[in-house]
């Protein structure tokens, strides 16, 4: 596969046509979602301009022992830079530190290539002490800069990049590729639904999570109407909350966040069954194949009944950006779509 990636297309003919050029700018800053390919891309061309053994459309041989370095982490001219802390900010020490590396020539590589993730982190005092390095790059030195959205990022450094954009992925795409690494369909379908287009999310999931939170919201939305169901979501919220308790190795781990994992198949639920009731179409839906319970809410579903599980799905969405008490969320939640 050219680059290594599924898609992106236009991103790796851009790339392609620098390489084959010599023209490749000495800032790049790559857009788009989480889990859409930013990062891997960025390893890729930095394997690109020192790979010995480039492809014909100019991709990295990927075999290499440059190649190999770069990919493992190990390689001395390519280095990268993350937000850190609670706050996750990109701290104006770790700056002053790239760029006084990036003021040598390279070691081994012909290339230097700093990759920095999350752009749009950037104080106005850390953005400063990189917007000189972006102004006046010494020899042989690429920077690639990655932000969810340019619009994030400050000014005077998205004006001194030249920018591509990550657009998510058909569904399709992601699904044939969560297939051919070895997911069962039935998951892979899920896990696509959930990514929103973009394949990284969808690798990033948990799939035993993801498979756990959407077989309860299925039950509890499947049963509306049923007597004893708002009993049963209320203790399906409590065991759900257990579990996330459970799977959390310290008290901020961000990979154990089974409640926004829980409100996103919550919505995709909502989404699929909407599709069905006004297509009746199952080939529209976007996850798994329809359960009965999304067949059976789609046959009586009303716009007024999907106006307000979107309100009260927004309500839940910004409560659990505000941190508010996650119990009271779900519940709430619960009394408004069942009662």
């Amino acid at each position: 596969m050219p680059w290594g990636l599924t898609g992106l297309e236009r991103a790796k003919t851009a790339l392609g046509n620098m390489l084959a050029n010599n023209r490749v700018p000495h800032g790049l800053l790559f857009a788009g979602p989480r889990g859409s390919g930013k990062f891997t891309m960025a390893l890729a061309l930095a394997k690109a301009l020192n790979c010995p053994d480039r492809e014909p459309d100019f991709s990295p041989c990927g075999k290499c022992h440059v190649c190999r370095r770069i990919e493992a982490g190990g390689h001395p001219d390519v280095m990268t830079l993350s937000p850190k802390g609670r706050y996750r900010r990109i701290a104006i020490d770790d700056v002053r530190a790239l760029r006084d590396a990036l003021g040598y020539r390279p070691y081994e590589a012909d290339f230097k290539v700093a990759v920095i993730r999350g752009a749009d982190s950037f104080g106005q005092e850390s953005g400063g002490a990189l917007l000189k390095t972006l102004e006046e790059p010494t020899p042989s030195t690429v920077l690639i800069l990655t932000a969810a959205s340019e619009r994030d990022v400050m000014e005077t450094l998205v004006s001194r990049c030249v920018r591509l954009k990550f657009d998510p992925l058909g569904r399709g795409l992601v699904l044939e590729a969560l297939v051919g690494r070895g997911c069962r369909p039935g998951r892979a379908a899920l896990l696509a639904g959930l990514s929103d287009g973009a394949l990284g999310a969808a690798q990033s999931l948990d799939p035993e999570a993801a498979e756990f939170a959407w077989g309860g919201v299925d039950g509890i939305y499947g049963s509306k109407g049923e007597p004893g169901a708002l009993m049963r979501a209320f203790e399906w919220t409590t065991e759900m909350l257990e579990e996330n308790k459970r799977r959390k190795k310290t008290d901020d781990d961000p990979d154990a966040d089974l409640p926004a994992l829980t409100a996103k198949c919550m919505r995709l639920w909502w989404r699929d069954a909407g599709v069905l009731a006004a297509t009746g179409d199952p080939s529209r839906c976007l996850g798994p194949p329809p359960s009965p319970g999304q067949r059976k809410i789609a046959a009586v579903a009303s716009a007024a009944l999907l106006a307000r599980v979107e309100k009260s799905m927004a309500r839940l969405e910004d409560g659990l950006m505000r941190l508010i008490r996650l119990e009271v969320l779900f519940e709430n939640h619960w009394l408004d779509v069942l009662e």
